[in-house]
């Protein structure tokens, strides 16, 4: 409740902030403007008009000729060569973790890593192993999520 009440105020002092700008704005216009005559008035207003309209028949014209150099060309996508297929492949675990313990050890080791990361006197070994080995976390990842998916089917 006090929260949406802070978000309301500050909503409610945001445009109070705005009207008082464009008054001050509003202001300064009419005090640059006030000498105008009705003619003054009708040339700018004239001006402004040829100015916009050619413009836009400029944009209009130079959209249907036949200038294909400022075109947009549409380019088919192609797939890369080495591209990984996206499809989950369930990789079997007899070339990966042989028992219960060195999953364990690889759970052990993520964790140590983990713990490193975050104590400030770990931190120095911590990022030179993720310098020297750029994929381990990444690794340690995929290979806990390959052996938690076989278990589950």
């Amino acid at each position: 409740m006090k929260s949406s009440n802070r978000r309301n105020s500050l909503w409610q002092k945001f445009d109070e902030t705005n009207l008082r700008l464009q008054k001050k704005c509003a202001h300064w216009l009419e005090q640059r403007t006030s000498h105008f005559s009705r003619l003054n008035w009708i040339v700018i207003l004239f001006c402004f008009i040829v100015i916009t309209g050619s413009c836009s028949i400029y944009l209009i014209v130079t959209s249907f000729s036949n200038n294909t150099t400022k075109n947009i060309t549409v380019i088919p996508i192609t797939k890369p060569n080495n591209s990984i297929p996206l499809e989950k492949e369930i990789i079997p675990l007899n070339g990966i973790i042989r028992s219960k313990t060195e999953f364990v050890k690889i759970i052990q080791f993520r964790k140590y890593l983990d713990s490193l990361g975050r104590s400030p006197t770990g931190k120095k070994i911590y990022d030179s192993i993720v310098q020297h080995r750029p994929g381990i976390l990444d690794s340690l990842a995929v290979v806990e999520n390959v052996y938690n998916s076989n278990f589950e089917n």
